[in-house]
């Protein structure tokens, strides 16, 4: 019954989704007002996405505010062709058109970049906590090296914060809701002289946990806060100088929330789920080799192990904009620090089988030049990127149930420096030419080290000393560029078609024991050449925007990452990946704003290493092959003054694998997620808002991570989104 329903609903997001096409004339209502110009930086500039020849999807602060939870998470509802996966606020993987990196080394990056304020964000840890006090978060789709390098082969996460203003103004709040959550956030924004003008943000963020633990205290819970302090001030002539300082802090939050189910391997080495009425391992129907049996609902179960989470990031920005007579100097100046705890009970569950825990210490350091400017019918830019990471990583992994304590470190040094340009000329007033390229020198060195209690055999020293010509590695030629023609047939019409190439630089993995042979930690640098077209519409009066887009990526060397035992691998596959996406908003009468996406994709991974050694193709992690959603707000002005509001977004996901493994146990059936918001603001006050959530209206179970550990511990670790979750929050804006 479960099937039917999801086939029926994809059927109703997608009928829905192509009613609003053919309705939207119908629909438009001549006094309705225009959808409001989007303004998105995907050319580190500002222009009109609609005039932008670039998949890209952009939810601004309005929109932000009604979103489900805290988490940048939040906006895959609302963007096509977007998934993501997270376990606690320890790592954050975006994947985007099926794209991403799925090991939770702390020292890998990702091949879909985070920006934070046009800085770029390496670690997957320093993610979660970043939602509050923004104005807008962008998605490009598709490559995008050209302009933010070397590791935005799957495209590219822009968050921006709101930013000083000029006049008085600010916001408070607070939230209460299930699970023990209470929240709060606020910003104040004002001049400080003549020429300065300042803004502080802040959050703080708690609830008890959602996983019941039946023998100690529940997982999964927040203690969070935030805080982000920025000055702009006028110098120069007509120049400006922003210093941003901000820090996140997680302070001891029980973490580590799997949930156990009982599997084993089949043929290729792949899990599969054990039938809850058979007794494989000889200790009890439907358990696991040590006798366990999960009460089934995915919320709840038995850790004999406190889970924790502690980190602390922070950084200073510092960004100086002055402009000439015939061109703009930008500056970019970064630095920031993460410090990580995180552990958790690997078993999940009453027995001490297995624990793991991990230290990381990260330091980056980035500087960025750039220039441009308008020439007649040219318009270029032209800049230069360094970067520098250090990383330091400890890891513990304890199979208590065998005495063995494996402790690995890590140490990788990355430095990097890249020259990029584009141009963009205008042929006729209808047609432009696009051309960029980006050259990119990485040069990494990795130390890794790991001792065996149980096995000395096992200890084993991997250094540019031992091995300089694995461990101390520069990759190049590494270059990226960029191919497009825009053709503007009216004033709202964008027809484009772009060859890209982007690249993900290569490293090294961080396997729990020693590689059989050492030139298995290496993994090669990853190549994707796109070719893409598609168009953007302004519909109906300025009432409607349709954007569409049809692309095929042909990968060389996809990183393909592997859990083979205590050996995690990554290894360079050939790979495809072709998909149509559709996207529409609308303002159909006053009031109401509706949105809709589709997004189709088809995906192969060739020649992949199994865990048996069986070679088999294989789908893309977190591609479904059909996906869509719906969003809408409606405002009612009332009778006697003030206004309610409602919200909703709902999102009906395919079935997708959470790994490229694709074992049974990572398959995800399809589901669909659905959010819904009241909010009112009463007519004796216009400053106050109170709203009223729910998030996950169904109560839907799935899942957003998933580990096979079939063959090494008999069991699977999942981990879910939460559950049903109800809340309240009261705003006052001054």
């Amino acid at each position: 019954m479960k099937s039917i329903s999801h086939q029926i609903g994809a059927r109703l997001l997608l009928s829905a989704g192509f009613a609003a096409l053919i309705a939207g004339p119908a629909l438009a209502d001549a006094s309705a007002p225009k959808l409001e110009e989007v303004i998105v930086t995907a050319q580190k500039r500002a222009q009109n996405m609609q005039t932008v020849g670039i998949a890209v999807s952009a939810v601004g602060a309005q929109q932000l505010a009604s979103l489900p939870n805290s988490d940048v998470t939040a906006v895959v509802n609302l963007v096509p062709s977007v998934q993501f996966n997270q376990y606690s606020p320890t790592l954050t993987v975006f994947n985007i058109r099926g794209v991403s990196q799925n090991d939770f080394a702390d020292s890998q990056e990702s091949p879909i970049a985070f920006y934070a304020d046009d800085v770029y964000i390496s670690s997957m840890g320093a993610i979660a906590g970043q939602m509050y006090d923004l104005s807008q978060v962008a998605v490009l789709r598709g490559p995008q090296g050209t302009l933010f390098g070397r590791n935005a082969t799957g495209g590219v996460v822009q968050v921006t914060s709101a930013a000083p203003t000029d006049d008085f103004t600010g916001y408070l709040q607070a939230t209460g809701g299930s699970f023990g959550e209470y929240n709060t956030e606020g910003a104040v924004s004002g001049p400080l002289s003549n020429s300065w003008r300042g803004r502080f943000s802040f959050q703080t963020q708690h609830n008890d946990g959602y996983i019941k633990n039946l023998i100690g205290p529940d997982l999964n819970s927040t203690n969070s806060y935030a805080g982000r302090l920025q000055l702009e001030g006028d110098v120069g002539h007509g120049g400006s100088l922003l210093i941003k300082l901000w820090g996140i802090r997680n302070d001891h939050e029980v973490s580590g929330g799997y949930s156990h189910r009982a599997s084993y391997t089949n043929s290729d080495g792949l899990g599969v789920f054990v039938p809850w009425n058979v007794d494989i391992y000889g200790t009890c129907p439907g358990c696991d080799a040590f006798g366990y049996k999960a009460p089934g609902y995915p919320f709840t179960g038995s850790y004999n192990r406190k889970g924790l989470f502690d980190r602390t990031y922070g950084g200073l920005t510092v960004e100086y904009k002055q402009p000439f007579d015939n061109f703009n100097l930008t500056s970019i100046t970064n630095m920031q620090v993460l410090r990580k705890r995180y552990g958790e009970d690997s078993d999940m569950s009453p027995n001490s089988v297995f624990i793991y825990d991990t230290h990381q210490y990260l330091l980056q350091e980035s500087q960025e030049l750039r220039l441009d400017g308008q020439a007649g019918r040219l318009h270029w830019t032209a800049g230069l990127y360094l970067l520098d990471i250090n990383s330091r990583n400890n890891y513990d992994a304890n199979v208590l149930v065998a005495g063995e304590n494996i402790v690995y470190q890590t140490k990788t040094d990355t430095y990097s420096a890249a020259g990029f340009g584009q141009l963009e000329y205008a042929l006729s007033d209808q047609f432009k030419v696009i051309g960029g390229f980006r050259y990119s020198w990485d040069h990494k060195k990795y130390w890794y080290t790991t001792a065996d209690s149980l096995i000395p055999a096992n200890d084993f020293t991997f250094n540019p000393s031992l091995y300089p010509d694995l461990a101390s590695r520069t990759y190049h030629p590494d270059y990226s560029y960029r191919v497009e023609l825009d053709y503007t047939p009216t004033d709202n019409a964008l027809v484009y078609a772009s060859i890209n190439r982007g690249t993900k630089a290569g490293g090294f993995a961080t396997p729990s024991s020693p590689p059989p042979d050492p030139a298995q930690l290496v993994f090669g640098q990853e190549d994707l050449t796109s070719y893409e077209a598609g168009v953007k519409l302004t519909l109906f009066n300025d009432t409607t925007r349709l954007n569409g887009s049809v692309f095929h990526y042909d990968y060389h060397n996809y990183q393909a990452y592997g859990f083979f035992g205590l050996f995690q691998q990554i290894t360079n596959n050939p790979a495809t990946d072709d998909g149509l996406e559709l996207e529409l908003t609308t303002a159909p009468v006053r009031g109401l704003v509706f949105n809709a996406f589709t997004s189709f994709l088809s995906t192969q991974v060739k020649n992949l290493h199994l865990p048996a050694g069986t070679v088999k193709d294989r789908v893309m992690p977190q591609a479904p092959h059909f996906s869509g959603g719906l969003s809408a707000q409606y405002t009612l002005p009332l009778s006697g003054g003030g206004d309610i509001s409602l919200s909703s977004d709902w999102k009906y996901n395919g079935t997708q694998f959470m790994s490229v493994m694709n074992a049974p146990v990572d398959r995800q059936p399809a589901y669909i997620l659905g959010n819904v918001q009241v909010s009112y603001v009463p007519a004796f006050n216009n400053n106050l808002e109170l709203s009223f959530f729910v998030n996950n209206v169904t109560d839907q179970a799935y899942r957003i991570y998933n580990l096979d550990l079939s063959g090494l511990l008999t069991f699977n670790q999942g981990v879910y989104a939460p559950p049903r979750w109800y809340g309240v929050t009261l705003r006052y804006n001054f």
